[in-house]
């Protein structure tokens, strides 16, 4: 358990809180018991909750995971007194972190945001929102190598790198579209709850999430449109061997039949017999041979 305290302002950031913890805030804060028991689970989807003395929010954020290349939401629980802020999580989140360690060290930092309760706790969702806007430009980053490899000739290898990006995107959009809600209704109470016109940073902070919301729109409309481009032009490869398949075919056979004729023991032809049989077996195929692609030449197929 970590604490600030500033200009009466207090902010509680517990990471992987224990039984202790939970004790210490039910004690200290008199949370009620169906709070107490939400907080240890994994609740799925945000929500918000408001109680006579505090407001209980549930939210998630996206983290990118280097390792495993994917994009997870990660729970983040808020307990909002009016006069004290509590961060409740499980797995890191290091904007949070960096935030939070930057208030504690730094007294320039803490005159400039423990002002109000309310204006604190907008500060911190409007970090946590915008810190997804670097993770965006990386898949921005991403969709533009994807679309460079894919017209130098590697189609096939983007197959995997493009379902990794339309992954992460599909992740994000997960946790960012059901916050809006929230965020609009925590917009309407915020005023009564701190009996302080908070409506120009709870703006801010919805304004952030429509443009993230707008951000992963956009991406999400290139990574499909650069699939489509793929597929395209993986289709077009393939059926451009097929075709010279085929048509290898259609020049050998004719060749395959001669000579399957000429093998038959039933007697050669008078001008097969001598001892030129052999050249004008072989300048026949050679013929037929040129007469065929010169056939598929004039009809284009070559």
């Amino acid at each position: 358990m970590q604490q600030i305290e500033k200009n009466n302002i207090a902010w509680i950031n517990l990471a992987n809180a224990g039984t202790d913890d939970l004790l210490f805030l039910k004690d200290k804060f008199r949370l009620h018991s169906s709070v107490l028991s939400q907080l240890p689970i994994a609740i799925k989807r945000p929500k918000i909750e408001e109680y006579s003395d505090y407001l209980f929010l549930v939210l998630h954020f996206p983290v990118f995971n280097p390792k495993i290349r994917q994009t997870t939401p990660t729970e983040l629980d808020f307990i909002i007194t009016r006069k004290a802020i509590i961060t409740i999580y499980q797995e890191p989140i290091p904007t949070l972190e960096t935030f939070f360690n930057e208030c504690l060290y730094r007294e320039a930092t803490q005159h400039d945001y423990f002002q109000r309760t309310g204006y604190l706790f907008f500060c911190i969702l409007d970090k946590l929102i915008d810190s997804c806007l670097p993770m965006l430009d990386h898949i921005q980053e991403n969709i533009d190598i994807i679309e460079n490899k894919i017209f130098q000739g590697h189609e096939k290898e983007m197959l995997s790198e493009i379902a990794i990006v339309k992954r992460d995107i599909i992740d994000f959009r997960r946790t960012i579209k059901p916050q809006r809600s929230v965020l609009e209704i925590l917009a309407q109470k915020a005023n009564r709850f701190f009996d302080f016109d908070l409506d120009f940073i709870s703006q801010e902070v919805i304004g952030s999430n429509i443009r993230v919301w707008n951000t992963l729109e956009n991406l999400k409309d290139m990574i499909e449109a650069i699939e489509e481009t793929n597929n395209s032009l993986l289709s077009y490869k393939i059926n451009t061997i097929l075709k010279t398949l085929t048509l290898l075919s259609f020049i050998t056979f004719p060749l395959s039949l001669i000579a399957a004729i000429l093998s038959m023991s039933t007697g050669l032809p008078n001008f097969l017999q001598g001892s030129y049989a052999f050249w004008t077996v072989v300048s026949f195929m050679v013929l037929t041979s040129f007469g065929m692609f010169l056939l598929f030449k004039k009809k284009k197929w070559l």
